[in-house]
This record gives C-alpha cells, structure tokens and sequence, in this order.
C-alpha cells in the first residue's frame, strides 16, 4: 500500500510534466475535491446570519462549492426551468 508521501511524489512528478494551462486544470479540480470533502465533512450549514457575518471574499468560497448543485437544480428541476408563468406579463414597454 502507498502512502501519502508515495502519493505526494508521484503527484508532483505527473505535475511537473504538464503544460501551464494543465497545471491550472489540476488545480481546478484538486480545489473542487477539497471543497467537495468540506462540505461532506462539515457537520453544520451556515444559517443566512452567520453566512451574512463572513466577508465578502470567505462568503463567497463558502458558496462556491454550492454552485455545481444550483446549476443541476435550474437545469433540472421544473419549476426553475418552466417559463410559462411569464406568458401572461406584459413585456412591452410603452415610452411616452
């Protein structure tokens, strides 16, 4: 069994074999998995209080993470992606 050391090695070696752009993908997505394990780890979510209570920057790395979700819900969920309702609002606009 490899350990973390054998891990980090290996990891760095294919590391340094990439182009630029590709260490930037890797990067991207090590982000992603550390935020993904965050959030499976952490025991509570934010209420809007303690979420309003955090600077603007550490705001918005908590909802980061959340945004592969919200874009699945408007992709997926009816009721975000039904526009009908808006059939019956007057979208013309009369200038005097």
């Amino acid at each position: 069994m490899q350990t973390k050391i054998d891990y980090e090695q290996i990891i760095l070696r294919n590391l340094r074999q990439l182009s630029p752009t590709q260490q930037q993908e890797v990067l991207n997505f090590t982000e992603f998995l550390r935020q993904k394990f965050a959030l499976t780890t952490t025991a509570s979510v934010l209420s809007l209080q303690q979420l309003a209570k955090l600077s603007i920057a550490e705001r918005h790395q908590y909802l980061k993470a959340f945004i592969p979700a919200t874009v699945d819900d408007f992709l997926t969920d009816p009721e975000l992606t039904e526009f009908s309702m808006l059939d019956n609002e007057d979208w013309e606009i009369e200038y005097d």
